[in-house]
């Protein structure tokens, strides 16, 4: 089985909105519904599970029986923090995942996801036990120190900017959520965490249509990228 988590638990803070950002519209569409749609659409997908907002449960629930989705197995009740609300969910998925079955992590605030890269991605971690989509960095890093001095530089043909869905086997992916918690250690990616248990993800590039919506200027850039990422989505599929 091949199960991915839709995280929906975030808020509107950094588009300076009351309430989710999910819920903005693209083409008369709230975020979620794109993003539900990439992989209900996509065979490599079995079953969804949606980690959302206690108050935005009925909105979400609303979107999946208007549109018809059928592949969303539950909706799981978010903690404060992502990392907290995707370890719940993996602690609901005991009873129903397989240790070696895959599963995927997707910010609901990616809608743009190709399906190529979907069923590549999680093709790569059957392979290589995890693996992540990703984009090239096109500016040079600078990693600082605590001054805020720069520490050193590292070649950029080595920098990738992280994106979902990130991918790995159930067991693996429980693991090294619960030694997070344990040891009280918060990433910046579910890829993060797999490192403490010694495992390295595969990168699968993706395309810079699988932006996360975090400001308002991505919502406009989204607006503008729909129409090409469906004819994009269309060439790659064929």
């Amino acid at each position: 089985m091949n199960y991915l988590i839709v995280d929906a638990g975030g808020n509107g803070g950094r588009m300076s909105i009351k309430g989710n950002k999910i819920f903005l519209e693209i083409d008369n569409k709230p975020i979620i519904y794109w993003t539900l749609k990439a992989f209900e659409e996509n065979s490599t997908i079995d079953a969804i599970i949606v980690s959302a907002r206690v108050d935005d449960r009925r909105k979400i629930e609303d979107i999946i029986v208007k549109n018809h989705f059928k592949k969303i197995i539950g909706i799981v009740p978010a903690e404060k923090s992502r990392q907290e609300s995707v370890l719940k969910t993996l602690i609901w998925l005991k009873p129903k995942a397989k240790n070696d079955d895959l599963v995927g992590i997707h910010n609901a605030a990616n809608p743009f996801v190709l399906r190529k890269e979907i069923r590549d991605v999680f093709a790569a971690a059957r392979i290589h036990r995890a693996a992540l989509l990703a984009y090239p960095a096109r500016d040079t890093i600078k990693i600082t120190n605590e001054n805020n001095s720069v520490d050193y530089t590292p070649m950029r043909a080595f920098c990738w900017c992280a994106q979902t869905p990130q991918v790995a086997f159930y067991k693996d992916l429980l693991k090294a959520s619960e030694k997070a918690k344990k040891e009280n250690f918060v990433g910046t990616d579910d890829t993060q965490l797999l490192e403490m248990i010694k495992i390295k993800s595969k990168i699968i590039p993706c395309s810079r249509y699988n932006l996360k919506i975090t400001f308002p200027e991505d919502l406009d850039l989204a607006k503008k990228i729909l129409p090409i990422f469906r004819k994009e989505d269309e060439i790659c599929s064929e």
